[in-house]
């Protein structure tokens, strides 16, 4: 059984937002497929302080409850997010969750997990939440499989037709990519080699003063920090998990 998380910015429990993520959802086979969804009222999280400790330490000090949304995305094999368009943004509720998991994007913490990010608006704006929120996943290492916005004007959301259509290509997506392997892509490259610098120089200040950064440490301890290319590390990653797995099965027979 495959595991999608739907984080929804909205608080609207029966709003567009949501009901747009459904129609995709609902598309799935409920056989193969079982779905969580979360809105912000969920989940009690304060805003970020700035402190720091994220990216010191790989993990947040606050003490709420972050950390158990954390390990919902992080268990799924499909991430959804989407966001109504705010003043031509995203949501204040989903903006604060994804200060909170600042340091995903500095260690790409996804991990080649598909990625579909969806909006819904008025009449306008919707690319400055699905080109920002996008790019925000491919910093944190997920693989964006899709990406559309659903708009009143014109009336596409009760368009049942146009609904039906956009909503069964993201979900015979959904189906692909749940199966196959954590992928990278031309964007998450360009993190990672960037990234890699940064890190390798995190290493060496940690050697000179002693002092060890959560970041560098989890790149090391994943293996990253070994290889030249997302799409590499992933593939290595990928093989381990099968010989684990064939070397278990062997142990049974």
């Amino acid at each position: 059984m495959k595991k999608v998380f739907v984080l929804i910015g909205s608080r609207h429990k029966k709003g567009n937002t949501i009901k747009f993520a459904k129609s995709i959802i609902e598309k799935l086979d409920k056989n193969e497929f079982e779905t969580e969804y979360a809105i912000p009222q969920d989940y009690k999280i304060r805003p970020c302080v700035g402190c720091h400790d994220c990216f010191i330490n790989a993990r947040c000090s606050l003490g709420d409850k972050i950390e158990l949304l954390q390990k919902k995305i992080l268990r799924a094999d499909v991430f959804v997010i989407a966001s109504p368009v705010y003043l031509h943004y995203m949501t204040a509720d989903l903006k604060l969750i994804l200060d909170r998991l600042s340091w995903w994007s500095h260690t790409l913490r996804l991990q080649g997990k598909p990625v579909v990010v969806l909006s819904t608006c008025s009449s306008n704006g919707f690319t400055t939440v699905l080109e920002p929120l996008s790019e925000i996943m491919n910093f944190m290492g997920g693989n964006v499989i899709a990406t559309a916005n659903a708009a009143q004007l014109p009336n596409q959301i009760n368009n049942k037709e146009w609904l039906n259509e956009v909503s069964l290509e993201i979900s015979n997506r959904i189906t692909e990519f749940a199966y196959l392997a954590p992928q990278s892509n031309s964007y998450i490259e360009k993190v990672f080699s960037n990234t890699k610098i940064a890190m390798i120089q995190q290493e060496e200040f940690s050697k000179r003063s002693n002092m060890e950064l959560g970041e560098s440490k989890y790149w090391r301890e994943t293996g990253m920090l070994e290889f030249d290319s997302f799409k590499e590390y992933l593939e290595a990653k990928n093989n381990e998990v099968k010989k684990t797995y064939e070397n278990s099965i062997s142990a049974t027979k």
